[in-house]
């Protein structure tokens, strides 16, 4: 399976008033960027059998941006082993349930994305950092 991880692009900054975290969305620079860089994704990812997101508004919105370019959107599901926070063995059971899928975009948020492809890298100490928008590729069994 090749699993690509993408952490969710510019959202509004952790702590502005009246916007709580896990209702934070992308910002218009954000989205912006998000939609210069989406074409690119095509070129990295080919056609995704699915696309796995946190459900939290950041991520979502950038995984349909995704979508959209990818010509995919009818592959977005939501789950939450991509909320922040959650052990990797949450999204391993979920991917477990796709078993047939050989090319997956996971759409998520550092640390844990770092994280998770540290583990998948046999990596100790650590996370490997992206940053926002940022893409990593990790081909597993």
């Amino acid at each position: 399976m090749k699993l690509h991880l993408l952490r969710h692009a510019i959202a509004v900054p952790r702590g502005t008033p009246g916007t709580p975290d896990e209702k934070r969305p992308l910002t218009k620079e954000g989205i912006e960027k998000m939609n210069r860089a989406a074409p690119g994704l095509a070129g990295i990812l080919g056609e995704p059998d699915l696309i796995l997101t946190s459900p939290l508004p950041r991520a979502l919105e950038t995984a349909r941006i995704a979508a959209r370019v990818l010509n995919a959107e009818h592959r977005v599901e939501k789950t939450d082993a991509l909320l922040p926070g959650r052990p990797p063995q949450d999204l391993y059971d979920a991917l477990s349930k796709y078993s047939k899928a050989r090319n997956v975009l996971l759409v998520g948020h550092e640390p844990d994305l770092g994280r998770l492809a540290s583990a998948l890298l046999g990596l100790k100490g650590g996370a490997l950092p992206l940053k926002k928008g940022g893409l990593c590729r990790i081909d597993v069994d």
